[in-house]
C-alpha cells in the first residue's frame, strides 16, 4: 500500500509538471502572437507603420518591395561584394577575431537566454559575450550565411579553447565569442508580425533564411534593433536576428503533430541532441513542400515557425535563391568551417545547403506537388 501511495505521488507530480510546462508554452504563444504584448506603444507604432508599407506610403505611392529603407530604419542592404565576401571570418573580419593565445578577464555572468554565458574582456579592452553549449557552432555558421546575402549580424567567432581568469577561472572549450563593443548599441526588440518591413521582400528574405537554416527559436526576444553609434547624432536603426543558435538541426519531432505539444521547443524530450548543429538531422528534414496560390510552403515542424513562414511569395524565394546562388561552394565550406565543422560533417552541410539553394532558384508558381529529398 505504501508503494502505491509513492507511485501515486510521483504520478501527481508528473502531471503537475506537465500542466505547468503546458501553461508556460501557452503563455509564450500568446506573447508571440501579440495576444499579450510586452512592447506596449512600440507594437502599436510598428503595426501602424506596417499597414502603411502594405498599402503604400502616406503620399499614396506604392512600396517597391525590393529594398526597405524606411527613413533611418533598414533591414537589408545589397551585398555588392557577395562573391568575394570572406565567410570564414564574417562581418567582423580577421582583424576583429578574439586572440585565444592570451587570457580573457572575467567580468560577470550574463543572464540572457537559456545557454550559459559569461562576459569577458580581452587585453585590448574589447568586451565579449562567451556562449557555452551546443549553440556555439551552429550560431557561428548561421551568422556567416545571413551576413553573406546582405543582412546584419553580430560579430561571432567559434573558439576551440580559451582561458578566462579573474574572479572565476574557466577553461572554456568549443565556445562562441560575440563582440559587445562593435560600434552598435541595443535599441529594443521587434516581432515578425509587427515591424516596419511587413509586406516587403526584405522581411520575406530573412524569413526564408530562417527556413533554410532550420532556425526554430524565432521568438521576438531573439530579434534586436541595433543603432549605429555616430557621435551624438541618432544613427541608423538596423533590424536583425541576434540569436541564431537553434539552427542547423531539426525543427521538431513527431510530438509536434499533437496539438498540445505543437509549439514545444525542438530541443525538448527526444530531440535535444538533434535540434541544434546536427548535420544528419539537418539533412534528413525536408525543406520545401511545394507551392500553393503563389506562396511557398516550407517544411517546418514547430508551430510558431510555420506561422512565421506563411505567405512567402515564389518571387521572394527565387530572389533569395539568386543571392545565395552567387556563393561558391568554397564560401559555403568556409562558413561551415568557421563553426568548427570538418570532414564528413562539413561536406554534409555544404551539400544540403547547395541543394536547398537550388530548390529556391528553381521554384515555379505551379510547383504544387513539389517534393524534395532535403
Amino acid at each position: 500500500m505504501r508503494f502505491k501511495e509513492n507511485g501515486g505521488a510521483k504520478l501527481s507530480r508528473g502531471l503537475a509538471t506537465a500542466f505547468g510546462v503546458t501553461c508556460i508554452i501557452a503563455f509564450s504563444g500568446l506573447m508571440e502572437t501579440g495576444a499579450v504584448s510586452k512592447y506596449g506603444d512600440q507594437s502599436q507604432r510598428i503595426a501602424s507603420e506596417s499597414k502603411e508599407r502594405k498599402s503604400g506610403s502616406k503620399d499614396g505611392s506604392s512600396p517597391t518591395g525590393a529594398r526597405a529603407d524606411i527613413g533611418r530604419e533598414v533591414m537589408w542592404r545589397e551585398p555588392v561584394d557577395i562573391k568575394s565576401r570572406d565567410l570564414f571570418y564574417g562581418i567582423g573580419g580577421r582583424k576583429g577575431m578574439p586572440d585565444p593565445s592570451t587570457p580573457f578577464n572575467f567580468v560577470k555572468h550574463s543572464e540572457s537566454g537559456t545557454q550559459k554565458k559569461v562576459i569577458v574582456k580581452d587585453v585590448r579592452g574589447h568586451e565579449w559575450t562567451v556562449k557555452f553549449g551546443r549553440e556555439a557552432r551552429p550560431e557561428t555558421v548561421s551568422t556567416r550565411i545571413v551576413w553573406a546575402v546582405g543582412y546584419h549580424t553580430d560579430q561571432d567567432y567559434f573558439v576551440r579553447k580559451a582561458r578566462i581568469v579573474g574572479k572565476e577561472n574557466i577553461d572554456a572549450r568549443d565556445v562562441r565569442f560575440e563582440r559587445r563593443d562593435d560600434g552598435f548599441e541595443e535599441d529594443g526588440n521587434w516581432s515578425w508580425k509587427e515591424n516596419p518591413f511587413v509586406g516587403t521582400r526584405d522581411l520575406e528574405g530573412l524569413k526564408i533564411l530562417m527556413a533554410l537554416l532550420k532556425n526554430w527559436d524565432v521568438k521576438s526576444t531573439n530579434n534586436e534593433i541595433a543603432r549605429r553609434v555616430v557621435g551624438s547624432r541618432p544613427g541608423l536603426r538596423i533590424y536583425y536576428v541576434s540569436d541564431l543558435g537553434a539552427s542547423l538541426g531539426q525543427t521538431g519531432t513527431w510530438l509536434h503533430k499533437i496539438p498540445l505539444f505543437r509549439d514545444l521547443p525542438a530541443s525538448y524530450f527526444f530531440a535535444s541532441s538533434k535540434a541544434k548543429g546536427d548535420p544528419e538531422s539537418f539533412a534528413e528534414e525536408k525543406f520545401i513542400k511545394g507551392v500553393e496560390d503563389g506562396k511557398v510552403i516550407f517544411y517546418f515542424r514547430r508551430a510558431r515557425g510555420r506561422s512565421m513562414l506563411k505567405d512567402i511569395s515564389v518571387g521572394s524565394a527565387r530572389w533569395m535563391g539568386g543571392l545565395l546562388g552567387q556563393l561558391s561552394n568554397k564560401q559555403l565550406a568556409d562558413a561551415v568551417r568557421a563553426g568548427g565543422y570538418e570532414g564528413e560533417e562539413a561536406a554534409t552541410y555544404v551539400r544540403v545547403l547547395r541543394n536547398r539553394i537550388n530548390q529556391l532558384q528553381n521554384l515555379k508558381p505551379d510547383d504544387r506537388l513539389a517534393r524534395a529529398k532535403y
